[in-house]
């Protein structure tokens, strides 16, 4: 029997899968400073470590070498399989938890709003 390993996430990585989603084909450099400007400034070193993780797990894709191109294998689209296991192992079968911690990081918007009532009178 062969057992499918997860793909887990880290927060840093999900950022900067949400990153390429939007912004397409990155190096190192322009992944850096873009990333740079939102969430802080990690070091060069940093988001390179996390570019070749992800790598490594198949999320990313990296094309030459002066300077490489990284872009994402997974489109926003067709994400559900990792969001999914990332659920599974931040909180199982109990949704909750996990909506209520993620609403208390930030803000929700009116559409975020709106779509989870639409959910939600879906369910009852």
């Amino acid at each position: 029997m062969t057992t499918q390993k997860k793909t887990t996430l880290t927060s840093g990585e999900m950022e900067l899968l949400r990153l390429f989603w939007e912004h397409g084909r990155l190096t190192l450099s322009q992944t850096h400073e873009i990333y740079s400007a939102g969430s802080g400034t990690p070091a060069l070193q940093t988001i390179q470590t996390r570019l070749n993780r992800m790598v490594a797990k198949n999320l990313l894709q990296r094309e030459g070498n002066f300077p490489a191109v990284y872009s994402s294998r997974i489109d926003k689209e067709n994400s559900r399989g990792v969001y999914f296991d990332l659920i599974d192992e931040l909180g199982g079968s109990d949704l909750a938890p996990l909506l209520m911690h993620l609403s208390e990081k930030r803000s929700l918007t009116p559409d975020e709003i709106a779509a989870l009532e639409n959910i939600l009178h879906k369910h009852k």
